[in-house]
């Protein structure tokens, strides 16, 4: 091997520092959030990190304030790097062996994807659509994805009588992925704690509108870009006011500046900018 790329400084990077030790086989390190911030928390395994960051070629971090604080904390340039992928348009209305999601006629559709935990807020997300549900708006949810929470948030939407309004279909294929996410008309981001998530340059890639939370750094590029709405966390008020404001400007359009500053981002979320980031220092 020519070089390595160690996926999370641990446990990845690990081993390609194992493999630069024993072999001299240069290497660099993605730090993805959870390995800075649980493992950078135990002193020994902070040495352990210290010394990988310390003989990388290159660090890099999927996030702009983990970059920071990989740099603060660990003492070595750290650059950005996003986390990102391809989904097939072509094969997203072509999907023969599932099902579509029943869901009303053309009600304004929400999107959510992600693990259904406590950090991805699914609870306030369900807390706004019960309160969007009161004022009676022709609103529909689809969220995708699995977790600890699942059971809870089935439960949730029974006891709300949310039925109509809420689909909760588990883990699905990726066509299917890529259907929902060209057939929705929102994506909505309500985590309380988060870095840049892969949904976010997914629900870029197709061109759809955001609501996200103001944690991480999502805050920050959907005001620069103006690619999301933004909302405090934890906060089911303010993102159900935020949600009626998406339906209630369902028509509006996207200025053309709007549209510029938006292919600018998305350059920055492409899979193969994020490649050549990465080769830049082993040529």
């Amino acid at each position: 091997m020519d070089a390595c790329l160690g996926l999370w400084v641990l446990p990845g990077g690990a081993f390609a520092h194992y493999a630069f030790r024993r072999h001299g086989t240069p290497y660099s390190v993605w730090a993805l959030g959870s390995d800075i911030q649980r493992y950078g928390r135990n002193p020994f395994l902070r040495r352990v990190m210290k010394r990988i960051i310390r003989d990388a070629r290159t660090v890099f971090a999927d996030g702009f304030d983990l970059s920071k604080k990989v740099e603060k904390d660990y003492g070595k340039k750290c650059s950005f790097l996003a986390t990102t992928r391809f989904l097939a348009r072509d094969v997203a209305c072509n999907v023969s062996t599932e099902e579509p999601f029943k869901v009303p006629p053309s009600p304004y559709r929400f999107l959510f994807v992600g693990r259904l935990e406590r950090v991805k807020g699914i609870d306030l997300l369900l807390q706004a659509m019960a309160l969007l549900k009161e004022e009676n708006l022709h609103v529909h949810l689809t969220m995708i994805g699995g977790g600890g929470m699942e059971a809870w948030a089935r439960g949730f939407v029974k006891k709300q009588g949310l039925e109509k309004y809420v689909s909760l279909t588990g883990n699905v294929s990726d066509p299917m992925l890529a259907r929902q996410y060209g057939s929705c008309d929102c994506v909505v981001i309500p985590s309380r704690s988060e870095s840049i998530p892969l949904v976010f340059s997914e629900a870029l890639q197709f061109n759809k509108e955001m609501i996200v939370t103001d944690v991480g750094d999502m805050g920050t590029l959907g005001r620069r870009y103006g690619v999301a709405s933004v909302v405090p966390p934890e906060d089911p008020l303010a993102l159900k006011e935020m949600m009626k404001g998406r339906i209630e400007s369902r028509d509006k359009k996207t200025d053309g500046e709007g549209e510029v500053k938006r292919a600018e981002l998305r350059r920055f979320f492409d899979i193969e900018t994020s490649v050549e980031r990465f080769l830049a220092d082993y040529r």
